[in-house]
């Protein structure tokens, strides 16, 4: 199901979620339309599992670098560096026709989305906390949603050609920025050292 899902949502990015038909799909992948027709009701319940896949494909990825890097530093940049690449990867046409033709799903996937990603940073910024590397005086509740914000799919219109075209120079200002507000005087120096030892070797952080 899975894959049939994922070559459905390739379908949809490539010509619109409005312009592909259920005799399309059906055509695309060789199956008979009452084959299909067993795993889908119709055309918005194929747009509402393709939106569940691709947020459950998200959210696995955001689970895999959690407990891939240990330092909530590393893991900050690493999680809010792939929420935008994968914010870039929706088009303005694909978003605007999800968005008009299937306006409850489109709701419902921004606020699954936004409250994973709350709820991620929350155990990130508490767990900075306890390790001594945020400061303790943060207040969460104020931090995430703005963060949150920085990180969601309506921050796309903020960047304009200059940006995008120096993303990882932009994106890093940006995390050193941010981090210099909540992290104490350890976690900074933890970010000069490891911003400054990658620069050496021509990458980037971390």
């Amino acid at each position: 199901m899975d894959i049939l899902l994922g070559n459905i949502s390739a379908l949809f990015k490539k010509y619109g979620v409005k312009s592909v038909t259920m005799d399309d799909i059906s055509r695309e992948f060789g199956m008979s339309k009452k084959t299909l027709y067993k795993y889908f009701e119709n055309k918005t319940d194929v747009v509402y599992k393709v939106a569940l896949y691709e947020f459950k494909k998200e959210s696995d990825e955001m689970e895999k670098i959690c407990r891939k890097l240990k330092h909530v530093i590393d893991q900050l940049y690493a999680i809010s560096k792939f929420i935008i690449e994968k914010n870039f990867e929706l088009t303005p046409s694909l978003m605007y026709s999800v968005d008009k033709y299937y306006h409850q799903i489109w709701e419902e996937l921004l606020n699954k989305r936004e409250s994973y990603i709350i709820e991620i940073l929350t155990n990130n910024f508490n767990t900075g906390i306890k390790q001594g590397i945020y400061r303790k005086d943060l207040d969460i509740n104020i931090i995430r949603y703005f963060y949150a914000f920085l990180l969601s799919i309506k921050s796309i219109e903020m960047y304009n050609d200059s940006i995008t075209e120096k993303f990882d120079y932009t994106f890093n200002i940006i995390f050193s920025y941010h981090i210099r507000g909540i992290a104490n005087n350890m976690g900074i120096e933890y970010l000069e050292k490891q911003f400054f030892k990658k620069v050496k070797t021509r990458s980037t952080y971390p």
